[in-house]
């Protein structure tokens, strides 16, 4: 108890014994002060012994739980470099989340970030171009493999990587945390289903999706603890997932539909970011050709591969796929809005901004309206600001489909700036028949495209399909010599991004099928190389200006679609199945591997 505690009881009975010298009134007055001075002081002494006790009690939990999880990760992995100048790197108790203001949100191109990867493109932009500067021409030569992470089913997504800690998610939906000094891995979960299109990192909080459980989560960066998860955002027993990357930005979560059968019809969804509560839903199926009493119902229009935004403005730039039966287009003559379409959506209502048709009605490609090919106008979109011949700037948007077609348009009104069919095209306008269409010959895009100030760096992939009905659905036949669904072989290549005309153009015996980046004056890409049903994949570094082959490495796997990610020094590659050539770092000439990440780093 306090000094003037004491003093006042001292008081107290000092006043008792003055009590025959003074008038009783005025002592009963002075006791019942002093008594209640008394009660005061004794009350705020007692609550402040009480809180000190619980803050100590509380500190000592908090430590208690923090040297547990230090001690935890330190038997998985070195200790771990986190900064104070990036936020992003903070530990914290996940019992005390707390999600940024709507102010905070990362978009991926700050400073801080110049060595980060922080979601499945790169950036919020979707440019796939990263600022860093540790690999660059001048020491490609010097790349070696540091080690490999073995998974026990396909990883197709680029790690997440923030300061020298990755995330990934695999095919089958698990995501999980690893060292990205030694591949050790930190933690694991199942979240839900897969295959999925990545993640996406903003303040320590991992947002993903999970395929047929087609829900969002929101994970606890540091320990792998679901924060929340959303509600359904449609039928899973129709069909319905969810597979692209969230798109985060501020207090919204974008999700965007799959579709494992052709009744499902297309939507987006925002979520609040704090937890997961739906703002608004847009479904992207409208008009006649989707109204009831059609006989199978007619859908698709899915918005599978994910997309872009722009944080000056908060529009979103969305690519929807085709409209279903993808063969068939009998009951589906009318526009199949929005299918075959980049969508412009106001983020903070889901209104339309504006439509860009590819293949579909009112397009200006030179194109046989509606679709029976399934050419999904899919695989993202980007925002880039461009400085034209006259000194202005505009702000460009890139598509593309799966016949090859590439639009750029102007950000504020989605009007065609310029259009292009990539290759070569045979027979592309001849429709599937009961006894097929006989091979039909396309230059598709199959992978997310990279882009800087003033170039496209794309992909394009040769596939040859026989496309056949069957009744009012359909099915697609691969010619001999080819690998999955037709693929042959490609171009790696360079676009004018204010003309569109080729800067230069990379040959590939084997299909490029790997999304490109581009970074330090260097084009990373990649090919699949196959005999039969055996495949590999080779990873490559081209000369940003010419095109020209600085470097490649045989990985021993299919490389995953999605494409590399690069960040804390090091380059980071998603394989799937392959069989190793050699012995190396553990893994025996001829073993198995069912995936993996090949981390490339310096001496």
């Amino acid at each position: 108890m306090t000094t003037d505690f004491y003093l006042a009881i001292i008081s107290y009975f000092c006043l008792k014994g003055l009590g025959n010298n003074i008038d009783s009134r005025i002592v009963f007055q002075l006791e019942i002060i002093f008594l209640i001075v008394l009660l005061i002081g004794n009350v705020s002494t007692i609550a402040s012994s009480i809180t000190l006790t619980t803050n100590s009690f509380q500190e000592q939990s908090f430590l208690d739980n923090k040297k547990q999880e230090s001690e935890e990760v330190k038997k998985k992995s070195a200790p771990l470099n986190y900064t104070e100048d990036n936020t992003q790197q903070e530990l914290f108790n996940s019992q005390n989340v707390k999600f940024p203001s709507s102010e905070q949100t990362d978009i991926g191109v700050e400073e801080k970030n110049k060595n980060n990867w922080i979601m499945v493109n790169h950036d919020i932009y979707g440019t796939r171009s990263s600022n860093q500067t540790i690999i660059g021409k001048h020491n490609l030569d010097n790349l070696q493999v540091k080690w490999r992470l073995v998974n026990n089913v396909e990883i197709q997504d680029p790690p997440i990587i923030i300061g020298n800690r990755g995330y990934l998610q695999d095919y089958d939906g698990n995501v999980l945390a690893f060292d990205t000094r030694t591949g050790d891995m930190i933690w694991k979960i199942r979240a839900g289903n897969g295959p999925t299109m990545g993640l996406t990192f903003d303040h320590a909080i991992i947002f993903g999706s999970t395929a047929s459980n087609a829900t969002i989560m929101a994970i606890n960066a540091t320990d792998g603890k679901i924060i929340w998860e959303s509600q359904l955002l449609g039928d899973p027993k129709l069909g319905y997932k969810i597979d692209p990357f969230p798109i985060v930005w501020r207090d919204y979560v974008i999700a965007g539909s799959g579709g494992g059968s052709e009744i499902v019809k297309g939507n987006v969804t925002a979520l609040n970011r704090t937890n997961g509560k739906i703002i608004w839903n847009f479904d992207t199926t409208t008009g006649e050709w989707v109204k009831p009493g059609k006989s199978p119902p007619n859908g698709g229009v899915t918005a599978w591969s994910g997309g872009s935004l722009d944080p000056e403005t908060g529009i979103l730039y969305i690519p929807l796929g085709s409209a279903a039966p993808n063969y068939n287009a009998t009951t589906r003559q009318t526009p199949n809005l929005y299918s075959n379409h980049i969508v412009a959506l106001n983020i903070t209502n889901g209104k339309i901004v504006w439509t860009t048709p590819f293949v579909a009605h009112g397009t200006v490609l030179n194109v046989k309206v509606p679709d029976t090919h399934d050419w999904d106008t899919s695989w993202g979109s980007s925002i880039t600001k461009i400085t034209l011949n006259n000194g202005t700037q505009k702000k460009v948007v890139v598509g593309h489909d799966k016949m090859g077609n590439v639009i750029a348009m102007d950000a504020a009104t989605g009007k065609e700036i310029w259009w292009k069919t990539l290759g070569k095209q045979y027979r592309t306008d001849v429709i599937p028949l009961p006894n097929g269409s006989g091979i039909i010959w396309s230059y598709g895009v199959f992978t997310y495209h990279a882009v800087d100030s003033d170039t496209l760096y794309i992909t394009g992939t040769n596939r040859s399909l026989n496309y056949f009905t069957d009744g009012i659905n359909g099915r697609i036949v691969g010619a001999p010599d080819t690998f999955g669904l037709g693929s042959y072989n490609g171009t790696i290549m360079a676009l004018d991004l204010i003309t569109g005309k080729i800067k230069w153009q990379y040959e590939t015996e084997f299909p490029p099928r790997v999304s490109p980046l581009v970074t330090n004056n260097i084009v990373f890409a990649g090919y699949i190389p196959y005999m039969q049903k055996t495949k590999s994949g080779v990873i490559l570094a081209l000369d940003k200006q010419t095109g020209k082959k600085l470097w490649e490495f045989d990985v021993n796997a299919p490389i995953g679609q999605v494409g590399p990610s690069i960040g804390d020094g090091m380059l980071f590659v998603p394989t799937g199945k392959g069989e190793m050539k050699d012995t190396f770092q553990g893994l025996q000439k001829g073993e198995k591997i069912r995936g993996s990440i090949v981390a490339f780093g310096l001496p």
